[in-house]
């Protein structure tokens, strides 16, 4: 790619001296004189060379004990480059011509990009005279014959990305540099280890999980069910790939060191809504020309094929956050997958979420189009963990941070979300930057049920519930091997109805009060009755009937009649209907403080032909108190769980010893599967591979073997997924031990 591609300001007459270079891989192809006279150039026989005894043979950049001390040993690749992490001292082995002596002048050279300039730091100089070196600092650790060792400690605030070395000998008519050579390339990263760096995290063993572990669960059931995900953060062209996408974002190589500005990149070019980004987003049934998003593994082959290839079809929430998360890890920021349950979705800009319905007779209906507003089942979303210097001090607002890759809504005119204080959410301080007030509705808004009149186009406000949104955070535990979710709940969001859960609500309206005034305005009626939908407990699996319950209160002293309306969908994960299943209507007669229950049962053989790869059903009951003209709404989802991937092997895992994996599957539905996709990947032990099934008939078993030989001892994990137009989302894993 020619340097103007990456260069900003290419035709920059009046405004700039030289292009704005945003590119890391240019610098490979760019070299500097191997000598650099001062002042008028002297002509010399063969060519100007320095008078310096002194030059420098050969340079060692100690990768093994380096990359080890900086908890980069992990990082695969083909040369052993050297990976290192900013704010910690790392070595050099200098080998010279002869002995240095204390007349002797040289210094280290360090460059990112081109054009390079040290007042900005893309060009570094490190001396071991008295001289200053400025935020890098340099020392001399050992003298040996002809041979040094050097500690080069990079500043906290340093650009990240590939930086290329000469050692430079200077002569008294200018300066010698050792040929470039990429075997003295290395990559310098954010260091969550680093008290100075903006990404320290105290805690060790939050640093192993939220840094260095490969294996994650990715939540969409509030119980706890998910779906494993392989972030394979280290392994190889994985680090390559991270910067290439800065690199195609134009991103400026100088602003690289901002933790909070690479986090803002990261999520726009995680999704290629509005530019050449990593993923393609599709929410219909139609996943024909590319990879359904439920049949992704793991974040490491979406990143290689975009780095050979370019934008990757398809995804969904999950699979954004997963390879977001996969991105920061790489580059060294802390970084965990978050999943809200009951996730809001403020398209109108009001912290508030609005329902609208349709009063039809004697029952209310959800009005799909006019309802602009909406609750997906869950949402996931990205925490990176920094300080947070752009922000008022006093407030202490570093900590997590909300980053959010999904395509839903533009900031600063680019599809993506944050990075935004999760304390500040928690304290309804929605003024700084960035997002705040979409991140807050997602977790804390209330839903503003409305009656419309369609005589003359105005709604009247019949509901309000504070306790919907939110309804529950979570993410993966601490612990390699723990995969129990964590509810975090408590750190988005206080207690409803505390002091200071009002307290943030006063807060945040302070932030919104023209926006939701006209709300605050209109009385909503007293409730004599009360009414809740209960669905099952137990989970439910797919092609099985189930029992639910509509639940009746009667709170005052007199007969209530309550005429009701039951509508069961088919729904996407962002509760966008697909097909309705189900209508039935009841009534019901409350005697004074009466609590009644009304059983609804829902047949798979009506909800199965609507499903498709789907597996989410959305109950929505409306009812009237007949006496007192009281509208009443609930809502409430049944996520159905599919067949499972049964793993064994054929002994235990050891090193150079060949073993067998098995993957079975058996065909539950009342119809057969055609056209199945299977995925396997063992992350350390046996390449991604897959395999198709052109038909599983009712109640037919597959049986897929795979065998492998380990290289070396360690704890990973067996990833198999299936996935057909109409079963989605079967996938699952199994813990290895490989000994030694």
């Amino acid at each position: 790619m020619s340097s103007s591609a990456h260069c900003f300001g290419t035709n920059f007459l009046g405004r700039l001296k030289s292009p704005i270079c945003s590119s890391n891989a240019e610098q490979d192809d760019h070299h500097l004189p191997k000598f650099e006279p001062f002042g008028e150039d002297v002509a010399v026989p063969r060519g100007p060379s320095s008078d310096a005894a002194l030059k420098c043979v050969s340079v060692d950049m100690m990768q093994n004990e380096n990359k080890r001390d900086h908890h980069c040993h992990l990082y695969e690749g083909k040369n052993n480059i050297l990976i290192v992490r900013r704010a910690q001292e790392f070595k050099m082995n200098l080998h010279f011509n002869q002995p240095v002596k204390p007349s002797d002048k040289f210094q280290i050279e360090f460059y990112i990009g081109i054009d390079t300039n040290v007042m900005n730091g893309t060009k570094i100089i490190i001396s071991f005279d008295s001289s200053r070196n400025g935020k890098w600092t340099g020392r001399m650790i050992q003298k040996l014959g002809d041979k040094c060792v050097v500690g080069i400690t990079p500043s906290a605030s340093a650009i990240i990305g590939k930086y290329y070395t000469n050692v430079a000998v200077i002569g008294s008519n200018g300066i010698s540099r050792t040929p470039k050579d990429p075997r003295t390339d290395f990559y310098l990263l954010f260091n969550a280890w680093a008290f100075k760096d903006e990404v320290y995290i105290p805690n060790e063993q939050d640093r192993q999980e939220y840094v260095m572990n490969e294996n994650g669960c990715i939540y969409q059931v509030e119980s706890g069910g998910g779906r494993q995900w392989f972030y394979g953060q280290f392994g190889e062209g994985i680090l390559d790939a991270c910067f290439q996408i800065l690199d195609n974002s134009h991103m400026p190589l100088v602003n690289r060191g901002d933790v909070v500005k690479v986090c803002r990149i990261g999520a726009a070019m995680m999704n290629s809504q509005d530019d050449h980004g990593v993923l393609v987003g599709n929410w219909s049934d139609d996943y024909s020309l590319g990879t359904a998003p439920t049949f992704w593994i793991g974040s490491d082959q979406i990143l290689l094929q975009y780095a050979n290839q370019g934008p990757v079809s398809y995804a969904q929430c999950w699979v954004y956050a997963g390879t977001l998360n996969t991105l920061l890890r790489c580059l060294g920021i802390p970084a965990r997958v978050v999943t809200n349950f009951n996730s809001a979705h403020d398209n109108t800009g009001n912290i508030i979420t609005d329902l609208i319905f349709n009063s039809v007779g004697n029952r209310l209906e959800l009005n799909e189009r006019l309802t602009r507003d909406s609750i997906w089942n869950y949402h996931c979303w990205n925490e990176a963990y920094m300080s947070r210097p752009d922000l008022p001090a006093i407030h202490d607002l570093g900590g997590w941070q909300v980053v959010d890759a999904t395509p839903q809504e533009t900031s600063d005119g680019y599809y993506r979300c944050g990075p935004c204080s999760v304390k500040a959410i928690k304290k309804g301080m929605l003024g700084y930057q960035f997002d705040a007030p979409f991140v807050f509705a997602e977790v804390n808004s209330n839903v503003h049920h409305h009656k419309l009149d369609t005589r003359t186009g105005r709604t009247e406000l019949q509901q309000v519930d504070t306790t919907y949104i939110g309804k529950k955070v979570v993410t993966k535990s601490v612990g390699g091997n723990n995969y129990e979710p964590m509810d975090i709940t408590q750190t988005y969001k206080y207690p409803e109805g505390s002091s200071k859960d009002k307290e943030t609500m006063k807060n945040a309206e302070r932030t919104y009060k023209l926006r939701m005034q006209d709300d605050d305005e209109q009385e909503i009626p007293q409730a004599n009755v009360e009414m809740t939908l209960e669905t099952p407990v137990e989970p439910v699996m797919i092609g099985h009937d189930f029992q639910m319950a509509v639940v009746f209160r009667n709170l005052s002293e007199d007969t209530r009649t309550i005429h009701g309306f039951l509508v069961g969908s088919t729904v996407y994960y962002t509760n966008i209907q697909r097909a309705q299943f189900k209508q039935e209507s009841f009534d019901v007669t409350l005697n004074p403080m009466e609590t009644s229950r009304v059983q609804v049962g829902v047949l798979a053989q009506k909800y199965m032909p609507q499903l498709g790869c789907l597996s989410n059903l959305r109950f929505v009951v409306t009812a009237k108190s007949m006496e007192n003209n009281q509208d009443m709404t609930a809502m409430q989802i049944v996520n159905l769980e599919g067949p499972e991937l049964v793993f064994s092997m054929s002994g235990p895992a050891q090193v150079n010893q060949e073993v067998v994996v098995k993957v079975e599957f058996t065909n539950p539905l009342p119809f057969s599967l055609r056209d199945v996709r299977m995925a396997m990947q063992g992350p350390n032990f046996m390449a991604y591979r897959e395999k198709l099934y052109s038909e599983i008939s009712t109640g037919a078993s597959i049986t897929w073997m795979e065998s492998f030989v380990p290289t070396r001892s360690v704890n990973t994990m067996i990833y198999a997924v299936l996935d057909c137009s109409v079963l989605g989302n079967v996938q699952g894993n199994w813990a290895i031990c490989i000994q030694a």
